[in-house]
Parts: C-alpha cells; structure tokens; sequence
C-alpha cells in the first residue's frame, strides 16, 4: 500500500529500564511543581492528601510518556477527574526509570507509577511496589481477561505487583515496490526471507552497498523476536536456568550474524552508519537502504509521518524457521504496567484509578490515541478500538492468535537483554563466535538466576 495521509500520534519506541545499581544516590531532589492542580493540598489524620477546595484526595501520577503520547493521557486523565468529585489525579509526564526510584523511598513519589516490563519485578524485589492482591479480589478485577504472559510481568513471588497497561507486537514491514520490481511475493519462512535478501541486495559501480534486504540489530525489536521465532526461550523457571545456551538459541544468533559475516562485516557496518535517525525521514526502510524491518504497531504512524508519499510497503506477520512451522505466530509481545509504589499515601484511591485506565471506554481511547494495544482480551476484542485506530487490526489478529509471549518475568531481566546486546554485537563484530557469546552470555547471567532463587 501507499502512505495514507492521516493525523496520527506516535507511540513510545523504546523504554530504557534503569539499573537499581546508583540510582538512589544522586541526591536529586525531585521537582513535583509541575503536578499541581489548582487549589493547596493538605495531609489529613489519615496521611491523605485534600483539596482545600473540596474533599477529593489527590492522587500523583508519573508516567514516562512525552510529546503527543503525554498529551493523550492528560485527555484520559481529565476525564476521570471530570466524571466523578471523590478523586482529582495530578500527573508528571515524561518521568525516567530513575526519578521514579530516587523519589520512591524517601516517600516524595508518586502514588501511582508506570513501568516497563523490565522493571517491575525487580521493583518488587527491591521492595518498592505494594502487592495489589487485596485490591484485585476486593474489585473483582477479571485476571483470565488479561493476556497471561503479559499479566505476569507484574507478578513477583507468587504476588501481583502490577496491572498491565499497553504492549505491543511485532510485524515483518517490508518495501512492497522492491519486492513487485523483482516478482517476489513477501517470505513465509524466515530461510526464504534470508535467500530474499541476496535478491534484493544492490551494490554501486565501487563495490559498496546502497541497498541490504535486512539489518538484525536495526532497530533494536529482534533480540527477542527471533529466538522466539527459532523456539528458543530465554529462563526456565522450574530448574531456574537461563536458557542462552540451548540449541534453539544458537540456531536464531547464527541466523542473524550472518547478515553481517555473508555480506561482510566491514561492509554491512560502514553502510549501516549511514543510516539516518530511526523516527524521521532517514528511517533507512523509508529510505530504500533495506527492504525488511521488524517493527511494532506505531509504525504505520511513522509511514504516515515521515515516509515519502510514493513509498509502496506491506506489512505480514514475522515469519518462523521452516523448522518448527507449528510455532507460527509465537514472536514477542512487550508491556508497560501500572503499579502503586510502597510508600503511597493514597494507595486506595489510586488503584480506583487504575481500575478506571485498565477498563472500558478510558481504556480503548488512550490505546487508540497513541497507537498502542490494550492487554485486555475485551478491550482488543472491542470494535471501537479498530474503528478509532484501524490500524492496529491486524495486530490483534495475530495476538488473538494466543501464541505470542512477552519476556519471562525475571528480576534480571534488564541486565539479561543488556548482556544479549552486547554479546550479540560482538559476534556481529567478527569478536566472538556465536558459541562464545551464548556461554559468555551464561556466565554473566546464571548467577543473578542464583541469587534470585536464594533470596526468595
């Protein structure tokens, strides 16, 4: 298809998970000037806050949205502060992992704060979070509505730290005129994909390329998405070992390096800096630098605001090994969570306003707004939501399907894709063997699997 015109919002590309190590010694005293509503607030006997101007408590919220994406929460939030007079919910946007975490335990944070799948386990391991059982009972929160691997980055010995809030899934997007230009239809394994792309490679009269069909560590999405699509996993909680090392494993790394050793690893290297910044015209799939590219559902936003108005594209689901073709479909899902830190004040009031985030039509508008997927079975099921973002349909097709996974629910698990990254870069570097790296890999990790087995 072309690049429809459309007014469309961006959704986060990335969440950094910060480290536990240093983050609460800055000293930095954070700034909440930015949260207030009108009216003072005051403490009651109780420890919660009040409006002066009324009896609603006032519940503080961080969040890590910035931009338009801060801008369709605000709208969301303003109608619950609207719709009722018990609560009034004061936000601060564009909040990083480690202010979150300095405010925290000094007891000047949030009431509610929004984290990433690499973070709330560790969180609660830290003692940071308060478990939400009590509440999800009391409210009768329909867990089975949940997409259950999702559901479980929030969980943390055997208690729930966390709702989920947004996830997104993964799509195969490639440059349709490439593949029409030479009678290719899009590939159905990822061995045909790898064969497509010594079709489609194009090198100038000096030798040097100007066109690879894929780039594996552009932009970022397959350090998770291709062992999975190899029937590799990554922890194995019943012997508590990471899984780095099995076959499976292996198979998917030895199918992303050689994108760079088949085609040279100078070569793919130098080209691949020349790539432009990932959100904005540069994007070097907009740019005909390379054919096929991961990417989650925000992308077709990204088409629509930066790609040139004759970029042809398609869009299918990312395709498995010829392997193991029952495993369709089981790629990667990624989510955010909503959770109540430990020391909030106002902790009742704040779940009432996660209940009304995570439910109904609040729920549908925010994922419509910002291009994102609602972990909920009913609200991806809603019609509403395809009719106001109809470009997340065939996301939630493929997530329906029920195969799709997110990252297993480890402590560690900032710290395991940080040491993926950077032992996958060195076998794309020519540094290290794919062997190597899977055991330099589990050298590094295995004992922060042991020292979260002892201490639970």
């Amino acid at each position: 298809m072309r690049r429809k015109k459309c007014l469309a919002t961006l959704t986060m590309a990335a969440m950094v998970a910060a480290s536990l190590a240093g983050c609460g010694s800055s000293g930095e005293k954070t700034d909440n000037s930015q949260a207030a509503v009108s009216g003072e607030t005051t403490v009651s006997d109780s420890g919660e806050k009040k409006k002066d101007s009324g009896s609603a408590t006032v519940v503080s919220m961080w969040h890590m949205w910035s931009g338009s994406e801060a801008e369709a929460f605000q709208t969301v939030i303003d109608d619950f502060n609207a719709s009722q007079d018990e609560i009034e919910v004061e936000v601060l946007a564009s909040q990083t992992e480690e202010k979150m975490l300095t405010a925290i335990p000094s007891g000047d944070g949030p009431d509610i704060v929004h984290t990433s799948d690499t973070t709330c386990s560790k969180w609660a391991q830290a003692g940071l979070l308060s478990t939400l059982d009590s509440y999800i009972t009391s409210e009768n929160v329909n867990v089975d509505d949940i997409y259950p691997s999702v559901y479980a980055l929030g969980t943390y010995g055997g208690e729930q730290y966390g709702l989920p809030y947004t996830m997104d899934s993964y799509m195969l997007f490639y440059n349709k005129g490439v593949l029409d230009e030479l009678g290719l239809e899009p590939p159905k394994t990822l061995e045909e994909m790898a064969e497509m792309c010594k079709q489609v490679t194009v090198k100038d009269a000096n030798g040097e390329y100007t066109r690879l069909g894929y780039v594996p560590d552009y932009p970022w999405i397959d350090r998770v998405e291709i062992p999975y699509l190899f029937g590799a996993e990554f922890y194995d909680f019943e012997s508590d070992q990471v899984t780095c090392t099995s076959d499976e494993f292996k198979n998917a790394l030895n199918y992303k390096a050689q994108f760079y050793t088949e085609y040279g690893i100078p070569e793919v290297t130098k080209f691949k800096s020349g790539f432009g910044a990932y959100a904005s015209n540069d994007n070097a799939l907009f740019q005909g630098k390379i054919v096929f590219s991961i990417e989650g559902e925000w992308f077709e936003n990204f088409i629509n605001l930066y790609a040139p108005d004759d970029f042809e594209w398609g869009a299918v689901q990312v395709p498995v090994t010829e392997a193991k073709p029952e495993i369709a479909g089981c790629g990667r899902l990624q989510g955010s969570l909503l959770s109540i830190p430990s020391t909030s004040k106002n902790s009742d009031a704040a779940f009432q306003v996660i209940r009304y985030l995570t439910s109904g039509d609040a729920y549908v508008k925010f994922c419509s707004l910002i291009g994102n997927l609602p972990t909920a079975y009913s609200a991806l099921e809603s019609e509403d939501l395809v009719k106001q973002a109809p470009q997340l349909e065939p996301f939630i097709e493929s997530v329906l399907e029920g195969k799709a996974k997110a990252f297993p629910a480890v402590p560690f698990s900032a710290e395991y894709s940080d040491i993926q990254g950077l032992e996958e870069q060195a076998v794309y570097s020519g540094d290290k063997t794919v062997e190597e790296a899977v055991e330099s890999m589990y050298e590094q990790l295995q004992p922060l699997a042991d020292e979260w087995k002892n201490a639970r």
